[in-house]
């Protein structure tokens, strides 16, 4: 049996590919599990591997870092050949309002942040941790894990720690934002649909009937030169320094967001150019699918160890923390949307769930909905609304860690 021991206790590739196969593979089953509409879909993968480092098994620091970044490039990527056609047509006719609700619940959250670490005075990492948590965001986690990493600072468990705390209750924290805002403004659904089809396009509809029209060329072979040649111009751009006056350090989008922002980039001006950058659903479903499962993997793992120490040392505050940053922002904006912008139920449930990036929350408002029309709204949102989080996320981290 000795051999047996080696394999899972000894430092080396096979012990590595077994730790994070095995993470993962316990994550996606667990993932089945559904509590009412709720699903924490893959991040039961960051749990998995919270339980394994809590037991103390670990993976080689060297490999666990590539792997780490290289699945978070791989899921930034695949994020950004998605919403990169519908970028920038996105701040057209009622995209432009939308939007603007989306960045406001966006910058309201990281103020809450921001305003909260400062009264209490917890560590800036967990902080950061307990927003992106609460707003169900995966890639600015990983954002703010490079940022912290490009300032000298080396890796921190709690910003990991921070995220699986907040998480579940962020995810029912948004549906209850929304529950409670039709209990708020008395929401009769049939005269909501009759306002929802008067104002077409201030709801997005003529947006996204639009934006379907626009189809580029489409291939059923995967376009592999498109994905590896952006990846590469993407880490060349994450990497580049960019001065600052009054910081005494360079500022550097990261490995987060250099290929975010190529991969918007090349989806939406590459066709302009005679150029194809298709790559087919099933394609960039399995590269974002299998990013996201590996950095959920190795980043559970090294959050595990000391996991439930840091909670019974204060960390069970962070819940209540995650609470609050979920829920103020969508209350606030939606009120906003109802009172001021007089926008259908309908559309600031999706705008909502779509500003959050929280798919369970879509899925729960088209449910109440009975059809799809949170979705036309979560779609026009979407892209902007996932920049703005990697983006933000290095600047809090800037803000609360130098």
């Amino acid at each position: 049996m000795n051999w047996f021991q080696t394999l899972f206790l000894e430092h080396s590739v096979a012990n590595s590919l077994l730790i994070i196969s095995l993470v993962i593979a316990v994550g996606l089953t667990l993932s089945k599990i559904k509590m009412g509409r709720v699903n924490l879909g893959v991040t039961w993968i960051l749990f998995a591997g919270i339980a394994v480092g809590q037991l103390g098994l670990s993976i080689d620091a060297t490999t666990a870092h590539f792997v780490k970044e290289f699945g978070l490039i791989l899921f930034i990527y695949s994020i950004g050949i998605e919403v990169g056609p519908k970028f920038f047509a996105a701040f057209k006719s009622g995209g432009l309002l939308l939007n603007g609700l989306a960045a406001g619940i966006v910058l309201l959250g990281c103020l809450t942040a921001f305003v909260m670490q400062r009264l209490t005075g917890t560590e800036p990492a967990a902080m950061i941790g307990v927003l992106y948590g609460a707003v169900t965001n995966t890639p600015g986690l990983g954002a703010a894990q490079q940022a912290y990493s490009d300032l000298g600072a080396g890796s921190s468990p709690l910003f990991a720690q921070g995220y699986a705390v907040a998480y579940p209750l962020g995810v029912i924290g948004i549906i209850l934002s929304i529950t409670l805002l039709r209990s708020l403004f008395r929401i009769n659904l049939e005269r909501e649909n009759e306002l929802y089809q008067r104002n077409a396009a201030r709801n997005g509809i003529e947006l996204q009937r639009e934006l379907d029209a626009k189809q580029g060329p489409k291939t059923h072979q995967p376009n592999l030169f498109f994905i590896f040649i952006g990846i590469m111009l993407g880490v060349v751009l994450g990497v580049l320094p960019i001065h600052i006056p009054g910081m005494s350090v360079p500022v550097r989008i990261g490995l987060a967001g250099g290929p975010l922002i190529v991969s918007i980039l090349l989806t939406y001006f590459g066709p302009r150019l005679h150029i194809n950058t298709y790559t087919t659903e099933s394609a960039n479903l399995m590269l974002r699918q299998v990013g996201i499962s590996l950095f959920m993997a190795v980043v559970g793992i090294g959050a595990g160890q000391g996991f439930l120490q840091t909670i019974a040392d204060g960390g069970y505050m962070w819940v209540l923390y995650g609470v609050v940053i979920t829920m103020v922002p969508c209350l606030v904006i939606g009120a906003i949307a109802r009172w001021l912008c007089k926008l259908s139920y309908f559309t600031i449930a999706g705008m909502i769930s779509g500003a959050c990036t929280d798919p369970p929350a879509l899925a729960y408002s088209n449910d109440i909905c009975g059809g799809s029309q949170a979705s036309i709204a979560y779609t026009t949102v979407y892209p902007l609304s996932m920049f703005l989080r990697v983006l933000a996320a290095q600047i809090m981290v800037i803000l609360l860690c130098i």
